[in-house]
């Protein structure tokens, strides 16, 4: 089945002793179009930090009133590494959360990237060895050491991607306004809605249609032309997008 990353950041999540919080944003891995977080907004009771949750972990979903339970309680949410309201996940941040968890991560080999963002090696096997080494201080580049960047991965956030610009091969085509992920939460169509503000009109491309994008300007680029845009089927609702899918 076919679901809207919108409708997913309405869901609440439900530790086991009670209610957690609600879905503010996902994290997209733009490598694979997969979405890797659930980013949950504790409101009170966990202030000023994000809480990051790998959708497998969720071991019950229900679209009927909208929620997902998870397999931990609120102690073990709170006792886990902050990540900061503010800050972008990086690896080093990424490493401490699966190590707390236990999780299992989802990069298959650690690249250590040089200033000039060329690969230095990769770490080893050893589970240990390779944490120790995040905890290491980071090291200055222009002295041939060792540098991670603050954004270390391919992960952008859902509220980061939302409203860029649509482009074609020869002109401006709308904007991103949604996605579309199967089951398996990878994500399978890109929505546009055309710069006609009087209408709603949406357009599912599959993601394998973008051929790249600027996330830093906000630009999204498709392998089509403005003339074939117009004449593209396009659904008044989300749900007639579903119909046409499923």
């Amino acid at each position: 089945m076919y679901h809207f990353t919108s409708v997913l950041q309405t869901y609440n999540i439900d530790a086991t002793d009670g209610e957690m919080g609600k879905i503010k944003d996902i994290y997209i891995d733009d490598n694979d179009w997969k979405i890797r977080y659930a980013i949950v907004d504790t409101r009170k009771w966990l202030p000023e930090r994000k809480v990051l949750l790998l959708p497998s972990i969720f071991i019950g979903v229900n679209p009927e009133n909208e929620s997902m339970e998870v397999e931990y309680d609120k102690s073990t949410i709170k006792n886990s590494p902050p990540v900061p309201e503010g800050t972008d996940l990086t690896r080093d941040k990424e490493n401490q959360l699966f190590k707390y968890f236990g999780w299992t991560r989802y990069w298959s080999d650690d690249v250590i990237l040089s200033g000039e963002k060329r690969p230095l090696g990769r770490v080893g096997s050893n589970e240990e060895e390779w944490y120790e080494r995040m905890e290491d201080p980071l090291y200055d580049a222009d002295e041939g050491e060792l540098r991670r960047h603050h954004r270390d991965n391919n992960l952008r956030s859902h509220e980061e991607i939302m409203n860029s610009r649509a482009h074609g091969k020869n002109g401006k085509l709308g904007k991103v306004v949604d996605f579309i992920y199967d089951d398996d939460w990878k994500v399978k169509y890109i929505v546009l809605t055309s710069n006609n503000v009087m209408t709603n009109d949406y357009y599912p491309y599959p993601i394998e249609r973008i051929t790249s994008v600027d996330w830093f300007e906000g630009d999204v680029y498709l392998d089509e032309t403005v003339e074939q845009f117009a004449n593209k089927t396009n659904y008044p609702s989300n749900e007639d997008i579903l119909k046409a899918l499923q």
